[in-house]
């Protein structure tokens, strides 16, 4: 007997986002303490969840940083998307 296989597992989120470079320094030391990606280029960040975390519920971002938009791509395609070519 056959058992069917496993789903893939969600690709991770990044989420883009838009704010002053000092707060989203802070924003990505934090997240790579628990393993995320992160980028930065001026005021905007890319942060994609590590893939144990892929399915967990969105982080609550602080009101002073604008979330553009959330992808599933991998990490350093999401960064030349949102940051154009680099």
């Amino acid at each position: 007997m056959s058992h069917p296989l496993p789903a893939p597992a969600a690709p991770a989120p990044n989420y883009r986002l838009i704010g002053s470079p000092d707060l989203l320094h802070d924003l990505i030391r934090e997240f790579e303490e628990i393993g995320w990606s992160c980028s930065i280029m001026r005021w905007q960040a890319v942060i994609t969840a590590c893939p144990a975390d892929a399915s967990a519920p969105s982080p609550g971002w602080p009101a002073e940083v604008t979330l553009a938009d959330v992808s599933h791509l991998p990490h350093s395609d999401a960064c030349q998307d949102f940051f154009g070519m680099i």
